[in-house]
């Protein structure tokens, strides 16, 4: 998340029980809020940069939703997905409506960050928004891990094995390091028979419930056949460190999120 975004959120849609009913002006107020999201993200085109004719796809509903908060500003929200034909997700967006002193009626903000191995354009009805000059992803072999098993519950049980091996960490707001908790269950999987990839997965690692780290963890060809491979992507502008097994392998700067040539970038949105 940006530096105007906080610490704590509820994924609504994960956690049985925590929805509204919509007879309520409460829910009422929160389905108007999720149509309003739909339909914002729907107006998105994002292409790859060597394969224009092919739209990559936004997921209907979002991977999940984000509730009201405790503590803090953010107000509602949701993060969604743009996937290609495998289902394997190419970009991410979190829309929310940020309430401040300064604005009590809520301001709605788009974050988009790149999950892409090659750039890509994203234009809303016609007009370019984001462009990362550079690919979201590198993908690179998990030393020492098995073979990729031969079925989807053998790969599964892979995947959130060697998940488990990465520890993050975010420097939030600014306050120090503070470690990231991972989510055990994948927010997204994904693959093809045959394919490439067969098989994966997308992991995140969050503040609270808020995502601030993406682990991809795949099948892809390798030296010697299939082989397990992952990559990581920023949802904040924060600084970020990933171990695995106790030795740095990924580390980001804060960087600047209001740049649209790079692949994690935010802006406001008017309805």
């Amino acid at each position: 998340m940006t530096a105007v975004s906080v610490a704590s959120l509820l994924i609504a849609l994960a956690l049985p029980g925590q929805t509204t009913s919509a007879d309520a002006p409460e829910g009422r107020e929160a389905l108007d809020r999720l149509k309003l999201m739909k339909e914002s993200v729907k107006g998105f085109t994002i292409t790859r940069a060597d394969d224009r004719e092919s739209a990559i796809r936004v997921l209907a509903e979002p991977a999940f939703r984000l509730g009201k908060q405790g503590v803090g500003n953010v107000f509602d929200g949701a993060i969604f997905l743009w996937a290609d034909a495998t289902g394997r997700p190419e970009s991410a967006m979190q829309m929310f409506l940020l309430k401040t002193r300064e604005e009590p009626k809520g301001i709605w903000l788009h974050e988009f960050t790149s999950l892409s191995t090659r750039p890509l354009t994203a234009t809303d009805r016609g007009e370019i928004r984001w462009r990362p000059a550079q690919p979201g992803l590198t993908f690179r072999p998990l030393d020492g891990a098995p073979k990729p098993g031969a079925t989807p519950a053998q790969r599964l049980r892979q995947m959130r094995e060697l998940a488990g091996g990465f520890r993050a960490t975010d420097n939030f707001g600014d306050r120090g390091w503070l470690a990231l908790r991972r989510l055990t269950t994948p927010i997204a999987r994904y693959g093809k028979a045959g394919g490439a990839p067969e098989d994966g997965a997308l992991f995140a690692f969050v503040t609270g419930t808020d995502p601030e780290v993406f682990l991809f963890i795949e099948d892809r060809p390798g030296a010697a056949g299939l082989e397990w491979q992952y990559a990581l992507a920023p949802m904040t502008c924060y600084a970020l460190k990933v171990e695995r097994d106790g030795r740095q392998v990924w580390t980001l700067p804060r960087r600047n999120s209001e740049d649209p040539s790079l692949t994690f970038y935010d802006m406001r949105f008017i309805p």
